[in-house]
């Protein structure tokens, strides 16, 4: 049983890191990271994760009232690692990686207000690294 947790915790990290760079990259996540992520999942398999699935529902809610908002990716994204994680640490990692999320933008504006630049106002971020950090504070 050892090793399928040392299995998963690797298999985890390194489809996260793998969502995190293509998010960055080309801002989506391929569908086979999520698929993966679910395969992951089974091997720490407890009926108490399904419920994690739930974790993607505000980012869903959000999805359906404005179009735009958030993206599929991110969605699939949560959804699975919920399946990974369960539902309460998964919505603890969501509320980390958000957070981070919100800090980062904080800074960028102050450093953009330094510098004299212009901020735009429709500033598109990559979500996938900073869900990727709260979700892995969360599973180890």
């Amino acid at each position: 049983m050892q090793a399928n947790s040392i299995l998963q915790g690797v298999l985890f990290s390194s489809l996260l890191l793998v969502a995190s760079y293509t998010d960055i990259k080309r801002r989506e996540i391929p569908d086979t990271v999520c698929v993966l992520l679910v395969l992951t999942g089974f091997l720490k398999f407890s009926f108490q994760n399904l419920l994690g699935i739930f974790v993607a529902l505000p980012f869903l809610i959000a999805a359906m009232f404005k179009e735009k908002s958030i993206g599929g990716g991110d969605i699939k994204l949560t959804a699975t690692v919920g399946f990974v994680l369960g539902f309460w640490k998964g919505i603890y990692g969501l509320i980390i990686g958000l957070t981070l999320l919100i800090l980062f933008y904080i800074m960028l504006r102050i450093l953009l207000i330094i510098r004299k630049k212009q901020v735009a106002k429709n500033l598109s971020m990559p979500l996938a690294p900073f869900l990727g950090i709260g979700f892995l504070i969360m599973y180890f």
